[in-house]
């Protein structure tokens, strides 16, 4: 497995985002967990003692008032008794619902041991219905006048009266238990998320370091590296970077590198061959038509019209070939610069190769080469530039005439493919010298001429690289096939549409 830079930050910072993860999770748990502690501390257990606080001041009040009655007999006592009475069953009520929801929570939510509210309450409860029914026995017989045991009603009035008070003051105590014991639950939460963040902070802070440290340290040394190598290129010197100890992306990075100085070697040596080309090319033009001249104005071929005229005819044949030269370089300028401007037309493509071999046949003619030639049936038109389309196959087609021996042959094939998307492909195929395997990969580069070791005419260099130039600016595909020794076979498409 590569353990690339990318993978490297991507692991170390998974790790650094799976911990802060686990943080917030963390955190998000705990402060909802504290969060109901403290509404269920509030909202629970406080309303838990105010509302035993109230319970047990009714009950004193409605003591109060029992006595009042049975004293004075007087009914409005008795009325303030029965409201107080009412309140205090409501209240009893309420009490019950908060008692249940302390139990079902406490335990599972909170983790904090039953206290025995619910057993008080009970008793309570029952308390509460007893007093009433001694109650209710007093009123009716003080309503029937009959006899009743007064002091031991009272005394067992009185005891009820206390046991409810310290139920009372239990629960209250109860409450206030857990309410305390939630609030220290709470304090303890709040310094585990506090402690849990600082040292969840610390390790990401230390993993960041780590990571960042073993990066840094594994590409600085390639950086410094590939930098100095930047420095030779500049002043000219094209080395290869030796292999270096590095993540992947580095080395692909030395190994593109390594490309590029090959590609600049390339390039230089692309520089030289053009200086070549123009000093060749354009010195011998040039030297003709300055020995021409020079014979012409020296009046050496003054009263031979014949040779005066064949020096003037080899001026402007050299002068016609010197504007070949910078038009095929400036072509292909305009090309790499995206300026050429093609005109497109739909055109049949056959009526345009039949032309350019008509063109061409008497090259063939002189080298008793055969031209070959044999179009589809049918072939559908397509939107072309006729004259870049015929330039490209005079180039091609004068490619082949060049490079084929005498009595060799050049064979031009057209068909129509439906397979991808609609295309025309044309090939054309030579008995010459071939192309050696080594140079099929840049055979399209400018200043790139193909070299059979036979005498044969230098070209421009430029030729099929103006050939793909147009290829390309048609939506086309342009390559060779070759077997050195046994010919070459052009082929390009030209898609319908």
């Amino acid at each position: 497995m590569r353990f690339t830079i990318f993978k490297r930050l991507t692991f170390g910072y998974l790790a650094i985002l799976m911990l802060m993860l686990f943080l917030v999770v963390f955190v998000s748990v705990k402060l909802n967990q504290l969060s109901r502690l403290t509404r269920a501390a509030s909202s629970i257990d406080g309303q838990m003692v105010r509302l035993t606080e109230r319970l047990s001041n009714n009950m004193y009040s409605m003591v109060s008032f029992e006595k009042k009655y049975i004293i004075s007999k007087d009914n409005d006592f008795y009325r303030h008794f029965l409201q107080i009475k009412k309140d205090f069953n409501k209240d009893i009520n309420e009490l019950g619902l908060l008692i249940t929801r302390s139990d079902k929570t406490e335990s599972k939510v909170y983790h904090i041991a039953g206290s025995g509210k619910k057993e008080q309450f009970f008793n309570i409860q029952k308390l509460a219905n007893k007093y009433f029914s001694i109650f209710g026995e007093e009123i009716t017989n003080i309503k029937t006048g009959r006899e009743y045991p007064v002091k031991e009603y009272e005394i067992k009035k009185e005891q009820i009266i206390a046991d409810l008070d310290d139920d009372f003051k239990y629960i209250m105590w109860a409450a206030k238990s857990d309410r305390d014991e939630k609030i220290k639950i709470s304090s303890e939460i709040s310094d585990n998320v506090f402690k849990t963040a600082i040292f969840a902070a610390g390790l990401s802070i230390f993993f960041g370091i780590l990571i960042s440290f073993f990066n840094t340290r594994s590409i600085n040394r390639s950086i410094v590296l590939l930098q100095k190598k930047t420095k030779d290129i500049a002043i000219g010197k094209f080395e290869k970077t030796p292999d270096i100890a590095s993540p992947p992306e580095i080395r692909d990075l030395a190994n593109d590198f390594n490309i590029m100085c090959d590609r600049l070697k390339e390039l230089d040596e692309m520089k030289e061959d053009f200086i070549s080309h123009v000093s060749h090319e354009l010195r011998t033009p040039l030297t003709a038509i300055r020995e021409a001249s020079r014979l012409l104005i020296d009046g050496t071929f003054e009263a031979d019209h014949e040779n005066r005229t064949a020096l003037l005819t080899i001026v402007s044949d050299e002068c016609e070939r010197l504007i070949e030269s910078v038009n095929r370089i400036l072509d292909l300028s305009r090309m790499e610069a995206k300026m050429t401007e093609y005109h497109l037309d739909r055109a049949d493509l056959i009526h345009i190769i039949r032309k350019c071999l008509l063109k061409l046949a008497p090259i063939a003619q002189q080298k008793k080469i055969k031209l070959e030639f044999t179009p589809p049936p049918h072939l559908p038109e397509t939107w072309i530039d006729v004259e870049m389309i015929d330039r490209l196959l005079e180039n091609l087609l004068g490619n082949a005439l060049k490079y084929t021996d005498k009595k060799g042959s050049v064979t031009v094939k057209v068909s129509f493919k439906n397979t991808g998307g609609k295309f025309i492909e044309v090939s054309v195929s030579d008995t010459g010298c071939g192309i050696q395997k080594k140079n099929l990969d840049n055979i399209f580069d400018k200043f790139k001429r193909i070299e059979s070791g036979k005498n044969t005419a230098r070209g421009t260099g430029l030729g099929l690289s103006i050939a793909k130039h147009i290829v390309t600016a048609h939506g086309g595909k342009i390559w060779v096939d070759s077997t050195p020794g046994k010919g070459s076979t052009f082929f390009f498409t030209l898609p319908v549409g």
